[in-house]
């Protein structure tokens, strides 16, 4: 009511916890950003042989190019080719991210010969597909165990719940006194144990 009189100049503003409220509520970014990362895409020997080839040779040839601008060689790290990002590692991030194929073939489309000496002057043609090759090259890169392993990452694994021996015990009253509701008013008696 407030808000109407004009003391309140929003129906939603109750206070000082109102802007950390509406912050909350915004809708979450969409998808089809972000980098894609080792732990989403832990294949198996088998799973990586049925790895379709989903680029040409060509276009590994100039993947391979861009993937040594974007990450060069340095005295601790491998370049992009190196660590093979063009072969097994850029099928493995093509496979789960289908919607970045399109967008790295025009990439390595607009991408023309003579190749820039660095990043900063491939980043300076204004490449419309740029973006999607740097977000593909990366993920491929840290899939590559050795590099993953240069960084210091380790890949997560499954930790199994053990129950204890005990805990039926510690449950025991709880399950022996059967189940303590009150029952939905209008169902009646006999939904009262479903």
């Amino acid at each position: 009511m407030a808000h109407l009189i004009g003391h309140e100049p929003d129906p939603h503003h109750r206070g000082v916890l109102a802007p950390r409220c509406r912050a909350r509520r915004r809708p979450a970014r969409q998808s089809g950003g972000g980098l894609v990362t080792a732990v989403s895409l832990g294949f198996t020997d088998s799973a990586r042989d049925a790895l379709p080839d989903l680029l040409r040779a060509d276009e590994r040839a100039s993947l391979a190019a861009v993937a040594d601008l974007l990450i060069p060689h340095t005295d601790q790290m491998p370049s992009g080719s190196e660590a093979d990002v063009q072969g097994e590692f850029i099928d493995r991030v093509l496979s789960v991210r289908p919607d970045l194929l399109d967008a790295v073939r025009t990439g390595l489309a607009q991408v023309e010969e003579p190749l820039p000496a660095d990043f900063a002057e491939l980043d300076a043609r204004g490449l419309s597909g740029l973006r999607a090759l740097a977000e593909a090259v990366t993920a491929a890169y840290f899939l590559n165990p050795d590099v993953a392993k240069l960084v210091g990452y380790r890949k997560r694994s499954a930790i199994p719940i053990r129950f204890d021996e005990d805990l039926d015990d510690l449950v025991a009253s709880v399950t022996g006194r059967g189940p303590i509701y009150r029952p939905t008013p209008g169902l009646g008696p006999s939904h009262a144990n479903s």
